[in-house]
């Protein structure tokens, strides 16, 4: 095995990897309160998936196993030891335009196009075409490895906690599920939602409703709002002026007695929110220069004030650390109806050397002085593996061996299953200069590079088990 040529073995399965991610990314497995049942927690579509990539496994002559649900498991191989590869089926709401449909997965150019291509359905069908590459090329590994398959990355993991209180650890591993060379630090991350009590108002001019997002780890690509009372057709002149001298995309429609306005701004993942513009700030930013009484404007200037800055300076948490970098604050969900609490949902990841303690004493004290008040609905400790470790060192070697690329590993503020494991890093699959389309419009991979990272997770398989030990 030694002498392989992983990436040659790879190609061969060019084709079946792209049949199988087709049939995978066609399923738009979104979680879904509207068909959660016992059996299906996160609903019918996300349960869909999961059978769907187990009876791939059980076709291809594997061990699989479906945990109620939650998770399931395809394994190879025999031995005491566990090695884990830990992917997600579930993927984020498919917001916007899309060229061929967000679950039309369609093949141009090489490229791959749907939602979950990237994040994360085509690194799990890459990282088990690996596995299938080792099983078919008569390797016998020392120790079990093992493609686990979790349902509710994108929001909260219970689909990893229900499979770790029921099912083995492993004693190492990695997730194909951020980028390559690797990752050996991630910071943490806080989700909750902040309820701000409402604004008061007067008849002349109502901001009756005014909203947008749809998951706290998404940059809200979209909001709107909805006015009456006096002076509507200031209201549209102004909001087009406004809209073309920011160069923002956006509409007013007029209604009964009433005027919606919309604006468009930019998704993306709530890891890297300066690379999106987030339509809900945007539209504050619009609606606070309008004639709007009681205490209205103040509240939106304070909605502004707090999470424009997408470092948290806003909120006094404008915290940094030379390995992860700077705090990122995403105002991932907005809702305000009149007479009612405004809830603004948020995703908070702090650098890897600062305390949870301290985030939280800050945002709670910075929410006090306005009347609002938080409830956190999840928190993932921060994650870091020393560079030296030799679960690092195999796996860089690995990449640099079959690449010749030399970047150094990386931090980041995206959470990865890599924590859920009691040693774990996040490993690819995208490539240094790729295209990080996950959570846009527009969502792609590129095949070729897939099969890249099916030749480099083969390899890295294969080394993790040759030996019972080590």
């Amino acid at each position: 095995m030694e002498k392989i040529n992983w990436y040659e073995k790879a190609s061969a399965y060019k084709d079946d990897y792209v049949e199988v991610l087709k049939g995978l990314v066609s399923i738009p497995s979104v979680y879904d309160e509207s068909t959660k049942t016992d059996k299906q927690p996160f609903g019918e579509k996300i349960d869909e998936a999961l059978q769907y990539i187990l009876q791939v496994g059980k076709n291809n002559g594997f061990l699989t196993k479906y945990v109620d649900g939650y998770a399931g498991h395809i394994e190879y191989g025999q031995g005491k030891g566990l090695v884990g590869v830990l992917g997600h089926l579930d993927v984020v709401p498919a917001d916007g335009e899309w060229t061929y449909g967000a679950f039309n997965p369609t093949l141009a150019e090489d490229h791959l196009f749907g939602r979950g291509t990237l994040d994360d359905k085509g690194p799990v069908v890459a990282a088990f075409f690996a596995i299938k590459l080792l099983k078919d090329s008569g390797y016998e590994p020392k120790k079990r490895i093992r493609l686990i398959l979790g349902t509710d990355e994108e929001r909260d993991w219970q689909c990893m906690t229900y499979y770790f209180q029921h099912e083995e650890m492993p004693d190492t591993g990695f997730t194909p599920d951020a980028d390559f060379p690797l990752i050996y630090a991630e910071k943490g991350i806080i989700d909750g939602y902040i309820s701000l009590p409402p604004a008061a108002q007067s008849d002349m001019l109502r901001l009756d409703r005014f909203e947008g997002g749809k998951a706290l780890n998404m940059v809200p690509g979209l909001a709107e709002a909805l006015l009456s009372g006096e002076s509507l057709v200031k209201v549209e002149e102004a909001f087009k002026a406004f809209l073309a001298a920011k160069g923002y995309s956006g509409k007013a429609e007029a209604k009964e007695n009433a005027i919606l306005l919309s604006l468009t701004g930019k998704a993306a993942h709530g890891s890297t929110p300066e690379k999106g513009i987030n339509a809900v700030v945007a539209l504050a930013k619009f609606l606070v220069t309008l004639p709007l009484h009681g205490n209205m404007t103040d509240k939106l200037s304070w909605l502004i004030e707090k999470f424009e800055d997408y470092n948290g300076n806003g909120i006094d948490l404008g915290l940094a650390d030379d390995v992860s970098g700077p705090l990122t604050l995403n105002l991932g969900e907005f809702s305000m109806k009149d007479a009612e609490a405004w809830k603004i949902g948020v995703n908070i990841r702090y650098p890897v050397t600062s305390e949870y303690d301290t985030v939280t004493s800050k945002l709670f004290e910075q929410l006090a002085e306005a009347g609002a008040g938080f409830q956190e609905t999840s928190h993932l400790a921060s994650l870091y593996v020393e560079k030296d470790d030799p679960l690092v060192e195999t796996l860089l070697g690995v990449y640099r061996r079959q690449t010749g690329d030399q970047t150094d590993i990386l931090a980041i503020g995206g959470g990865t299953y890599a924590r859920a494991m009691k040693k774990g890093v996040a490993f690819g699959p995208l490539f240094p200069g790729g295209s990080d389309s996950a959570h846009q419009q527009d969502e792609h991979i590129l095949v070729e590079d897939m099969i890249r990272s099916i030749a480099i997770y083969a390899e890295a398989l294969y080394l993790l088990t040759k030996d019972e030990r080590g």
